[in-house]
């Protein structure tokens, strides 16, 4: 029985020829997680530093109306360190997909999905507390610019806590794909390589230089 050939180092992984398409769905699912990654990071940090509610204090004058003595606000930076844990994301990209392989993936992929699942859950409850921890902060005068003991309004706008959520979102489903696919996945670097589409050159059975003929 013939042995099989030698392989070359230039040729695809074997069993790579069996399932063609099988190398280009790993590929991309990673390249998908590592761009899903740096959106949810994105949106994450530019949502925690967004004002999540607007403090203004207005005083009566008789015959005049209403008078606006101050204002403030309070980013989601403010509530809770939601701009530091977006940015936990990212070195769980840059070192965890780097460093690990194989099911050390999964260690990435549970970290990313308990990243995401903090930042969506403490962005849901900051928002849905943000009214009253200004107004309380505003009636201790702990928001330079509200004087103390004046009435005040609290205006919550909704951007920031969605970017937040949408970052954390994200972020959890990068972890999952991960888990499904991460141990599969290659090295950062191979990742974005095409693969060779021409055979590679094959040396001379002589080793001699190609211009020493007879």
């Amino acid at each position: 029985m013939a042995e099989p050939a030698a392989g070359h180092p230039g040729d695809p992984p074997a069993g790579a020829g069996r399932y063609p398409g099988a190398t280009g769905r790993v590929r991309r699912s990673l390249q998908v997680t590592l761009a899903a990654v740096v959106a949810g990071v994105l949106l994450a940090a530019v949502g925690a530093g967004r004002p999540w509610a607007r403090v203004s204090t207005a005083v009566d004058l008789p015959g005049l109306g209403r008078a606006r003595l101050g204002g403030a606000e309070l980013t989601g930076n403010d509530l809770a360190p939601l701009g530091g844990l977006a940015l936990l994301g990212l070195v769980l990209l840059l070192v965890g997909v780097a460093v690990t392989r194989g099911r050390g993936r999964w260690a990435v992929g549970l970290a990313l999905l308990a990243l995401g699942a903090v930042l969506t859950v403490q962005a849901l409850a900051g928002a849905a507390g943000a009214r009253a921890e200004a107004a309380d902060r505003a009636r201790r005068g702990e928001l330079q610019g509200v004087p103390a003991g004046t009435g005040t309004q609290v205006a919550t706008p909704p951007a920031g806590p969605a970017l937040v959520v949408a970052g954390g979102l994200l972020l959890a489903a990068a972890g999952v794909e991960a888990l499904r696919r991460g141990p599969r996945w290659p090295a950062l670097g191979d990742a974005f390589r095409a693969p060779p589409d021409r055979a590679q050159p094959q040396p001379t059975g002589d080793g001699e230089p190609p211009w020493q003929g007879d």
